[in-house]
Parts: C-alpha cells; structure tokens; sequence
C-alpha cells in the first residue's frame, strides 16, 4: 500500500525515521569502534558508579540476557569491569574502566552531532515542543 506523506500513518513514518537515524549513529559510532548497544551501555553507566545487568537492562528497557553479548564484548575490550556485589555476591556489578570513561566522550560528541543534523533548519522552540511532544508519546506507551 502507498501513502502519499499526509496519509502516512505516525507509526510508519517514526519507523522510518528511527530506521535512519540508527543507520547514521551506527556510522558515526564506528569511528569510536562502539555500535550503537555498546554506546547505550556506556553512556548509561557513566552516569552511575555502577549498576547490576539487571538495572542497565531496565534502564536500556531491555531484557537482561538481551544486552550480555555487548557486556561480555565490552568486557573483554576493556571498557568495563564485572565484579560481585558486596551485599548480594550472585549479583554483577558493572562499572566503567578509565577506558570505557575516557571512550565517553565520544558517545556524546556523536550525540550532538545527530543532534545538530536530525535539528537542522528547526528553532530552538519547534525543538523544544518535539522533545515534549516525544516524552508525551513515551508516557503514553508507558501507561498499561
């Protein structure tokens, strides 16, 4: 079925874009040798001194066993370490080397670079209204 843009349904259209926005970012990541998972993961835990498998997941809205390959991979590339919880040792704790830390850096500067291209030609108001309107959507989805 085609749809010229003013039938196209919201769904459709959000694919598209999220489908080309993850594209772009999985270009630029490869410059810092991260794929998109493995720079959600990073930049989750930067903003904690660590977590469990468990609470990244949520964080990432995932599953657990869905993120252990890019843990294990980032693991054994030395942009994260695993140690067991002093309070609970059947737990995991993840936490970010100085390489993962350092590595950081580059998550966010791709970050603001999507930005600047994904915002192109829009004001500062019509950014901020499409944030709103974007959290609205996801508080929506949230609800049961």
């Amino acid at each position: 079925m085609q749809w010229n843009e003013k039938e196209m349904p919201a769904l459709a259209l959000m694919g598209m874009v999220m489908h080309k926005m993850m594209h772009r970012a999985k270009e630029m990541y490869q410059e810092f040798d991260l794929n998109k998972s493995q720079a959600g993961v990073l930049f989750t835990l930067h903003g904690s001194d660590s977590m469990s498998q468990k609470e990244l997941a949520a964080r990432l809205n995932v599953t657990p066993p869905s993120i252990t390959s890019a843990i294990q991979k980032m693991e054994k590339e030395g942009y994260l370490t695993r140690h067991p919880d002093p309070a609970d040792q059947r737990v995991m704790r993840l936490t970010l080397t100085e390489k993962g830390k350092s590595c950081i850096k580059g998550v966010y500067i791709v970050a603001e670079q999507m930005e600047e291209l994904m915002f192109q030609g829009m004001t500062r108001e019509e950014i901020m209204l499409f944030k709103r309107l974007l959290f609205q959507i996801k508080d929506n989805l949230d609800e049961k």
